[in-house]
């Protein structure tokens, strides 16, 4: 089964504890959520980033980062062009 891509009203409600728009985004500014206000004034969370905030999703990517200095020519000066 796939979900959609943002948590349902119902969801936002569960995950605050508030059933009114001003109080779910009030809860969620306070505890430093990421999320959008839509049209309807109703705060977007993301479920991907739900699941990562509530530690239930999956691990992310571990990214590596090239060690530059390792090319560097430690035995003597730069070659001159």
């Amino acid at each position: 089964m796939e979900f959609a891509l943002f948590l349902t009203t119902d969801e936002v409600g569960t995950l605050t504890g508030f059933k009114t728009p001003a109080r779910q985004v009030e809860w969620l500014r306070t505890k430093g959520w990421r999320f959008e206000i839509n049209g309807n004034r109703r705060p977007i969370v993301a479920r991907k980033y739900t699941e990562k905030m509530l530690g239930c999703g999956a691990p992310e990517e571990v990214v590596f980062k090239p060690n530059f200095s390792a090319l560097k020519d430690r035995n003597g000066p730069s070659p001159r062009f």
